[in-house]
């Protein structure tokens, strides 16, 4: 199965207004609570897509309950640790019909302790609670208060030992530190990519050279998704190019987390990387039409990946 590792997951809180009113009375027009967290969400959209997978990481309070009964009411197992103190934060997305703008309020989130990150390495290398039947792990999001930038390196070198294809996607030092890990592939935006090599990227060959240093780093795969923009994949053997396909952007929130849980759940079926790409354009295509933190149907997915295109570079 594919498993996700989400060490500061959260509680979306979905917000429309007709517009944000600063200093005045705004109305809720609409509200709706949603699991959150990268790692979470791929999590959901393998699910969704009818793969299986298993959600570990971090949960905390009352707040930490609810985020499990939620995956758990969707069919997703999941182990979670939980910490002795604090609550699973709760982040706020606000909406405004008016104007389509996205206002995101993030909570730091509870303090995790080494002792609570030894409990969780663990339990993702327990051979008799079956991680042997684990294709793919994905590091995704942030690491909470309490542990070192260099969390991600520990664990992608614990799982990869037991022959786990370690997948990260994470900013700034979790990510500069977790590449000397070697992970399977990394799944940086611009931006991400940008800190990670220490330069700006102002075009596609500076991307591409950039994702070459990085496959120099150890890294077997580099996914660069870039919003409205072409997208690569970038491998020793070759490079792949797409697209994305033309919808109306409704939120990018989760559309690279979607790319990641198509990506991986067509390669967990055997298909190819061009086909496996395709799915990941298509997964994050589909999730920007939908509104706030949701996520893709399987229906729109399949709609969208009848329209995507790839092309081979090299």
């Amino acid at each position: 199965m594919i498993a996700t590792v989400t060490l500061n997951p959260s509680l979306d809180l979905n917000l429309e207004v007709d517009e944000l009113k600063i200093d005045d009375v705004t109305r809720i027009k609409n509200t709706k609570l949603d699991p959150g967290g990268k790692g979470i969400n791929v999590s959901r959209v393998v699910n969704i897509l009818g793969g299986p997978t298993v959600a570990y990481g971090f949960i905390a309070g009352r707040e930490g309950g609810q985020l499990s009964l939620f995956l758990a009411e969707e069919g997703i197992l999941n182990s979670f640790v939980a910490l002795k103190e604090g609550n699973t934060r709760v982040n706020v997305i606000i909406t405004e019909r008016k104007t389509g703008r996205q206002t995101r309020i993030n909570a730091v989130g509870p303090r995790a302790e080494v002792e609570d990150l030894e409990t969780l390495k663990e339990r993702i290398t327990r051979l008799g609670g079956g991680i042997c039947a684990v294709s793919f792990m994905v590091f995704a999001g942030s690491i909470p208060p309490g542990l070192p930038s260099t969390t991600y390196r520990y664990l992608i070198e614990e799982v990869q030992e037991l022959g786990i294809k370690a997948v990260l996607d994470a900013d700034g030092d979790p990510l500069k530190y977790g590449v000397k890990a070697k992970p399977f592939m990394v799944k940086p935006n611009t931006y991400e990519l940008q800190r990670l090599v220490g330069r700006e990227l102002a075009s596609e060959d500076d991307v591409l050279e950039a994702a070459k240093e990085v496959l120099g780093m150890g890294v077997e795969v580099v996914a660069v998704t870039r919003g409205g923009k072409r997208a690569f994949l970038v491998t020793k053997d070759f490079v792949l190019a797409c697209d994305p396909p033309k919808i109306e952007v409704v939120s990018a929130v989760g559309s690279g987390d979607s790319f990641i849980g198509a990506f991986l759940l067509a390669l967990y079926k055997g298909m190819g990387y061009e086909e496996a790409f395709k799915w990941g354009i298509a997964a994050g295509a589909a999730t920007a039409t939908v509104p706030g933190t949701g996520l893709l149907s399987r229906e729109t997915f399949e709609k969208v990946l009848a329209k995507v295109e790839v092309q081979r570079l090299s």
